[in-house]
């Protein structure tokens, strides 16, 4: 039964962000950073009681852009299939004019 508790404390205690008061971080920069050097984890910088900001690892920084990059690429890449699929269907509206006329024309469409 003890494992059991020991398993669920530790699982509780993972889903609770780590807090670093502001003082905390002019105070304990160093250490801070020590933490940081190979941690997954963010910790949540917090001014009177509310958060405000995130610092994480260099290491899990450049793991997250990648992540995001990745997300990006793979958004455009849609983005492209998309419009190519939409021009051999004939959906794509040519442009022609002005802003102006392009928006007056589509109010129009949408007024019928």
């Amino acid at each position: 039964m003890k494992k059991i508790t020991k398993k669920i404390k530790e699982f509780t205690y993972s889903l609770v962000p780590e807090l670093i008061s502001a003082s905390d971080l002019q105070r304990k920069s160093g250490k801070i950073l020590r933490m940081l050097k190979d941690s997954t984890q963010p910790y949540f910088i917090v001014k009177n009681n509310k958060p405000t900001g995130v610092i994480v690892g260099i290491n899990e920084y450049e793991r997250l852009k990648k992540i995001q990059t990745e997300w990006e690429w793979a958004d455009t890449v849609g983005a492209i299939k998309d419009t190519e699929k939409s021009k051999r269907e004939g959906k794509l509206i040519k442009l022609e004019g002005s802003f102006y006329d392009l928006w007056k024309t589509l109010k129009e469409e949408n007024d019928d």
